[in-house]
């Protein structure tokens, strides 16, 4: 016996509102719509591809002991799957509950972040918050921590419950990993506020202590030179004993602005036998093209004797040309 189907209007237009729904706001992993959830209140959460997928980075250096924030800001909205017809305040809290730990990395205490905008709101009518969550490093016991694992770390915002709507439980957080290095090393530093140590306070030498006057002659165009393939470099800076030395300088020559050194790694020593590493550099194509010195600032100003530059990799594929080596206390 045939059966006949028979679908009414109403039925239809149902079909057609779950087809729709079908096509809403993106899903990442998984439901953001909870099989188990118990009734028809609009979701709040957090999908924000800008950061990967509700994953945030920030930075921290570790100059000879002392953290040093960079200026990094995680950035992200809070949605709603539905609007309201109400403004809605929201709040996330560090929650490090929720962070899953994973090889090599540290999961932080609570005060390891400064949630710089805590509360945001999403207006009647919109799906998005107006402004975005802010999250930044903070100092303090939470963050020290990764001075002694010499490691990255972790930590997890998560949404606050808001009145009238369900925290979509797949999309309540954003991880944050705390990337770690040490270095002395400023990135894109200068010389500006720094005093320059007369010519006559300091020598050069390479790594078989020959003296290359041109480097400390004052004079930019008697420059020092060798073909590239030879490198990488070593260049040993002398200086009086126990100076607080602050920058140095590799300076261009007028005829071969482009053709000092692309990286470094800087040393220090007071005795000749013990170096203390003080990070790598790398110049930016821009510096490079523009002509400007090679300029390596401590963060933290390095009493010692001795500042080898070593593995030094010159920026031009022919030879590496420097006019002059500046020292700044």
């Amino acid at each position: 016996m045939k059966s006949i189907l028979k679908i009414t209007l109403p039925a239809l237009m149902g079909l057609a509102t779950l087809f729709t729904a079908c096509q809403s706001e993106p899903e990442v992993g998984s439901n953001l719509y909870d099989k188990a959830a118990s009734s028809n209140l609009s979701k709040l959460y957090i999908h924000d591809l800008a950061n990967l997928g509700n994953q945030g980075a920030l930075r921290v250096v570790n100059a000879n002991g002392e953290l040093n924030l960079l200026e990094d800001t995680v950035k992200f909205y809070v949605r709603l799957s539905s609007p309201l017809d109400r403004d809605l305040e929201v709040s996330v809290a560090e929650n490090p509950s929720a962070t899953k730990a994973t090889s090599g990395v540290t999961v932080l205490d609570k005060g390891a972040i400064n949630i710089l905008t805590p509360t945001v709101t999403i207006a009647k009518g919109s799906t998005v918050s107006a402004d975005p969550i802010k999250v930044v490093a903070q100092k303090g016991n939470a963050l020290d921590t990764l001075k002694t694992t010499h490691g990255n770390g972790a930590t997890t915002l998560t949404l606050n419950a808001a009145q009238g709507v369900e925290v979509a439980s797949s999309y309540a957080n954003m991880h944050i990993t705390v990337n770690y290095k040490e270095s002395n090393v400023v990135e894109n530093g200068n010389a500006n506020g720094l005093t320059a140590m007369d010519i006559s306070e300091y020598f050069v030498y390479d790594n078989q202590n020959n003296a290359l006057e041109k480097l400390y002659d004052g004079n930019l165009s008697t420059v020092w030179f060798k073909a590239s393939n030879e490198g990488p470099f070593t260049f040993v800076i002398a200086v009086p004993e126990n100076t607080n030395v602050s920058a140095i300088t590799l300076e261009p020559s007028p005829r071969y602005v482009n053709w000092v050194a692309k990286s470094m790694t800087v040393e220090t020593s007071e005795d000749w036998n013990t170096w203390t590493n003080q990070g790598q550099i790398t110049r930016s194509d821009n510096s490079i093209s523009s002509g400007e010195p090679f300029v390596v600032r401590f963060t933290k100003p390095v009493k010692c004797t001795y500042v080898r530059l070593s593995n030094v990799q010159p920026a031009s594929s022919r030879y590496l040309v420097i006019g002059e080596m500046k020292v700044y206390k």
